[in-house]
């Protein structure tokens, strides 16, 4: 039996996901969600009309990103170019990551971190990159954590509310703040540090865990009333997406998790599941007697499963080349299923938000696991230049140095 084959058998290969009935399934939830229906949040981030005309030179404001593992702090401006300049970048560890911690605790660690900022600037921009509810006022009420941050207190709370008390233990002055989520500061920081025409912009993240951003006609989010004509930066949270066919090993790690039910696309593919579902299959396969030799099968990190498809890493886990070969094709396999559903999300937003075909779509990607996971990149570039031709549409993807930061400093032209 071929890795392929294998693959294929427990639900797990390439050929397992349907780009066709996926692309109508997500289109299915994406209105559902702008409804307020189903289980994919589409949340209106009440940033609207974003345009590079927004920028304001010279204002320095405090800028916090906290992503599935790091948390960054530092300040920025626009110079009088136009141009994004940070500067005191600090990164630590994303509190309660590591362990339980109440409320306050959780609070209090986010002001102690940017506690040597608060009097270099007045004004917040807070990348949350967690699932919030998002009210007119930007800011926003923690629904869940995913990527295992441990700290359920902070759930129902208004992060900006409280950084912003947090903050007066250590500088009483009266601020402001704006929170967004990380795909929309990714698009955001595309749409500053690019000054070219597009037709649509998409955030995209692909790193500890996975979402995207895109833009969206008032008139279709219909579950909130009232809104301004114009265009509004959605964040889908399209991790909760349900509509891929999940395997074998997909089920395992899912039920390994916190909160089992939720965030399925994410954990069938992002950095920190991804892994898993790889020794998953290390493991049914030694038990299905796919190996030929004998073989020392152990819990994998991404980074050794990346460094093994260069040609390193995974030292002593398998003992013969051909053992070792099959190993490769599983991981390969798995690494361009990952990529095939991520092309697969952003290609049905592309086609739904494109308004003129004789422009690109823009897709600024971020992620740790985007950019460095062996494969990946290329695989996604392939599946969504393939779909993206069928529909006469093309698309550039946009890199750059401390988007997400660039973005946020670009999400604080709100606050006028």
């Amino acid at each position: 039996m071929t890795a392929k084959e294998f693959l294929y058998k427990h639900g797990q290969s390439v050929d397992c996901i349907d780009e066709n009935g996926s692309l109508d399934k997500f289109w299915e939830q994406m209105r559902l969600g702008l409804q307020g229906k189903g289980g994919m949040p589409m949340i209106p981030t009440y940033i609207m009309n974003a345009d590079r005309s927004n920028i304001q030179t010279g204002v320095k404001r405090i800028l916090i990103d906290a992503g599935g593992t790091n948390f960054r702090s530092a300040t920025g401006y626009f110079d009088a170019q136009g141009k994004a300049v940070i500067e005191g970048l600090r990164k630590t560890t994303m509190p309660a990551s590591d362990k339980f911690l109440t409320k306050e605790e959780f609070y209090d660690a986010i002001a102690a971190n940017i506690s040597r900022l608060l009097g270099e600037a007045r004004d917040i921009g807070f990348c949350f990159s967690y699932q919030v509810d998002m009210g007119a006022d930007v800011d926003g009420t923690v629904v869940m954590f995913s990527k295992e941050v441990k700290a359920p207190e902070v759930i129902g709370t208004k992060v900006g509310r409280e950084t912003l008390a947090a903050c007066k233990k250590y500088d009483d002055a009266d601020r402001r703040i704006v929170i967004l989520n990380d795909t929309v500061a990714t698009l955001l920081g595309g749409m500053a540090s690019f000054n070219e025409r597009f037709s649509a912009y998409l955030g995209y993240i692909y790193g500890t865990g996975t979402n995207v951003c895109y833009v969206e006609n008032t008139e279709n989010i219909a579950k909130v009333r009232n809104l301004p004509a114009g265009q509004m930066l959605v964040n889908t949270e399209c991790g909760n997406f349900d509509g891929f066919c999940q395997g074998d090993f997909d089920r395992t790690t899912i039920a390994r998790t916190a909160v089992p039910d939720k965030q399925l696309f994410e954990k069938m593919t992002s950095g920190k599941y991804l892994a898993d579902v790889i020794y998953e299959a290390f493991r049914v396969a030694r038990e299905e007697k796919c190996f030929e030799s004998e073989t020392h099968i152990q819990p994998v990190n991404l980074k050794d499963v990346s460094e093994f498809l260069a040609g390193n890493g995974l030292h002593g886990m398998f003992t013969s080349e051909s053992d070792e070969q099959f190993a490769k094709e599983l991981c390969d396999e798995l690494v361009r299923r990952a990529a095939k559903m991520g092309a697969i999300v952003n290609a049905a937003l592309a086609i739904a938000s494109c308004k003129d075909k004789t422009l690109p779509v823009a897709v600024v990607a971020e992620g740790t696991t985007f950019n460095k996971l062996c494969g990946y990149r290329e695989y996604f570039e392939k599946y969504l230049a393939d779909i993206l031709n069928r529909y006469d549409i093309r698309y550039k993807l946009l890199q750059g140095e401390d988007l997400n930061l660039v973005g946020t400093l670009m999400a604080t032209m709100t606050l006028k």
